[in-house]
């Protein structure tokens, strides 16, 4: 059920507007002053129809801005799929008809300045500024398995604005093939759809990820190995993280990351396992945004501006907002 309370919301001053257009759902955050005055998660519907989904798309977004005093300044999108310069769908592996179109095609009706991020890389966005973290990564894991980097109060967006896909860090060359076509990517193994399937095999029935989470809250025997799998995963890649970033924190979010309540202590431990002397590992904590990081950075990116994206120091006085 949707809280539609208002509530404060930090970074955020006039009338701007927050989706999150994920693997599974569509959130949308309207603030306005500061305080949220509308939210709304909505699934995806069933099979895959881009012309539906633009169209429902369209409706929300629209029902959104109407909960505003007034026109939004600007929106905020935090992405799942892979979209080039233009906004057009380059990749979506949960909805393939998507590719080709134009991801702004809904929001043309608004009037309104529209500015499109990376989804994993506004939730580190989100992270580092609710932390005052200079120095961050977050990993999320959900329907995929995204990453996002803060690196000296800027965030890290490379040649193609994704910088920081731990998704795509090989973990293991020989494991389970990726639906980006690599062998072993970390979220062949740490997926929702992966941990799923590890657990099926562990409890040796059919299970779910809502089932996993509801195993690990019992600490069942099953539950915890399928867990165990995954803190080791993650950690490892973490590991190469660690050296080639040096984050001081780690933040674990994304719906199903979220959900396993003991998963970043398992993974602070076994990444403490391997510390070299002198060279202090970063903290592992949970997202403090939860699953809705992403949501939380497309409203700053629609608070503040595109130029969060283009290596702006986020902690900056002189910043603009």
């Amino acid at each position: 059920m949707t809280d539609d309370r208002p509530r404060p919301h930090a970074d955020t001053t006039g009338g701007v507007l927050a989706v999150d257009i994920g693997g599974t759902k569509l959130a949308l955050r309207a603030v306005a002053a500061g305080t949220t005055v509308h939210e709304r998660t909505v699934p995806w519907p069933a099979g895959d129809d881009a012309e539906a989904d633009s169209e429902l798309l369209e409706a929300c977004v629209a029902e959104a801005i109407a909960a505003l005093p007034g026109a939004p300044v600007r929106i905020g999108v935090a992405a799942a799929p892979n979209v080039g310069a233009d906004a057009t769908v380059l990749s979506w592996p949960n909805r393939p008809t998507w590719v080709g179109r134009p991801l702004s095609a809904p929001f043309t009706g608004s009037g309104a300045e529209v500015l499109f991020g990376d989804d994993a890389t506004l939730a580190a966005l989100a992270e580092a500024v609710s932390t005052a973290g200079r120095d961050l990564a977050y990993l999320g894991i959900g329907t995929g398995v995204g990453g996002g980097l803060v690196s000296g109060g800027r965030l890290l967006t490379g040649a193609w604005g994704t910088a920081g896909e731990l998704g795509h860090l090989v973990t293991d060359p020989r494991g389970p093939r990726c639906r980006c076509g690599t062998r072993g990517c970390l979220q062949a193994v740490v997926s929702a759809e992966a941990l799923a399937a590890h657990a099926t095999a562990a409890r040796g029935l059919p299970t779910s990820s809502a089932e996993l989470v509801a195993g690990v809250e019992r600490a069942e025997p099953w539950a915890e190995r399928t867990l165990d799998h995954a803190a080791d995963s993650i950690a490892g890649a973490l590991r190469v993280l660690a050296e080639l970033v040096q984050p001081a924190q780690i933040r674990i979010g994304g719906g199903l990351g979220a959900a396993l309540a003991p998963l970043p202590g398992r993974v602070a431990r076994r990444l403490a396992a391997t510390a070299r002397p002198g060279r202090p590992l970063p903290e592992v904590g949970p997202a403090v945004h939860g699953p809705h990081s992403s949501l939380a950075g497309a409203a700053l990116l629609a608070a503040r501006g595109p130029h969060v994206l283009n290596g702006a120091d986020l902690f900056h006085e002189g910043s603009p907002s």
